[in-house]
């Protein structure tokens, strides 16, 4: 079984820092954890209406089992090129962002009170088991906002919580990092969610799972406004903190960790800085681990709409809609391709190869999970 812990700002799986022993370029890797953004490994949408915008190009339908089965035999060669973490989430991540669809899919672990649903909630625990078999992290995350909006209550977003809580303890599963919700300073209708509260329902769920290592996410990261950098609450209450890269130039983004280190707090018990939420910016990359943080590679992918989230990526018209599986590109635009199948991908895992220093990991049969 594998079993994530933390002993200041490093990361151990099975009582071993991650990367042992490793440097690169005279930086310190021992406690990184290279990580994908992975929010749609267990995507589904109950909105008929909405439905046909997931069509797999090949059979015209869209098939959440087919996502997950193919999410998880992808993994062992996420492995192998150091990739040691990855992030999903119970009600996944923006699919499209054409307002028509953006409204109205229906993405979500937990029905509008809550209670989780069964089909859903065992596409989670195939994906847990996956990652437990091949020594991976995951951060598993409760609420995306569209989503968390349309639930009837504060009350049914507590219960959620329970539930989602409930759940990944009953997986018995050890490697895993929970993220409450992905970026508490976007707009949430609930006010549990504001920066200036969220520290408070971690707290409570800390107190209840003292098993489980929790934090939440702060939007991409910008020293100059103060988004993104979590309260000294936050700082107190989290076992690591989880800001987002999105937006951020290199110089801004070692701003921001400089403006997180700052905290006096922090400095008075220092914490992993994961950023599980960037870009297909290896730029970041290089700069993250450079000042000792771990990073997380964002890929939305082909969606027929400007890029609002990746400044790296300038070629817009090149990231239409495509008509094979071969050419999916992205992470996070079903229908997904999660090989390493396109150049910005190759770039991302190679880069984590060479800075980690993996070599192929040995033949993993994970057909079974599946």
């Amino acid at each position: 079984m594998t079993e994530v812990s933390i002993l200041g700002e490093k990361l151990f799986i099975n009582g071993e820092p991650t990367y042992s022993g490793r440097f690169f370029d005279g930086f310190p890797v021992e406690g990184l954890l290279f990580n994908v953004r992975a929010v749609q490994a267990t995507f589904d949408d109950l909105n008929p209406t909405t439905r046909q915008f997931w069509m797999y190009p090949d059979t015209y339908t869209w098939d959440p089992e087919r996502n997950t089965n193919d999410f998880i035999l992808a993994l062992p060669s996420w492995k192998e090129h150091g990739v040691l973490g990855f992030t999903i989430n119970f009600q996944g991540g923006g699919a499209r962002y054409i307002p028509e669809i953006y409204n109205n899919y229906l993405n979500s672990a937990f029905t509008l009170n809550g209670d989780i649903r069964a089909d859903y909630a065992e596409r989670i625990s195939r994906v847990l088991f996956a990652a437990d078999q091949l020594g991976m992290v995951v951060i598993v995350g409760f609420f995306y906002w569209k989503q968390a909006n349309k639930m009837t209550s504060e009350n049914a977003i507590w219960n959620a919580v329970e539930n989602g809580m409930q759940f990944i303890k009953s997986t018995g599963r050890k490697n895993i990092l929970v993220e409450i919700a992905n970026e508490t300073d976007v707009p949430f209708l609930f006010p549990i969610f504001k920066p200036q509260n969220a520290h408070k329902i971690i707290e409570h769920f800390k107190n209840r799972y003292p098993e489980f290592l929790i934090s939440t996410s702060q939007g991409g990261i910008n020293p100059e406004t103060g988004q993104g950098i979590p309260t000294p609450e936050m700082v107190q209450v989290c076992d690591f903190l989880l800001p987002h890269g999105n937006g951020a130039t290199p110089q801004r983004l070692s701003q921001g960790i400089d403006l997180i280190r700052s905290i006096p707090v922090f400095q008075k018990s220092p914490k992993p800085i994961i950023i599980n939420e960037d870009s297909t910016g290896i730029e970041n990359l290089d700069t993250a681990f450079r000042n000792y943080v771990s990073w997380g590679y964002y890929d939305q992918g082909y969606n027929g709409e400007p890029r609002i989230h990746d400044i790296w990526v300038t070629d817009t018209a090149n990231h239409q809609r495509e008509t094979q599986i071969d050419l999916l590109s992205g992470f996070q635009t079903p229908p997904v391709n999660w090989t390493i199948n396109t150049p910005r991908k190759k770039r991302f895992f190679e880069r984590v190869a060479q800075i980690t220093g993996f070599k192929q990991i040995d033949e993993t049969n994970i057909e079974h999970i599946i």
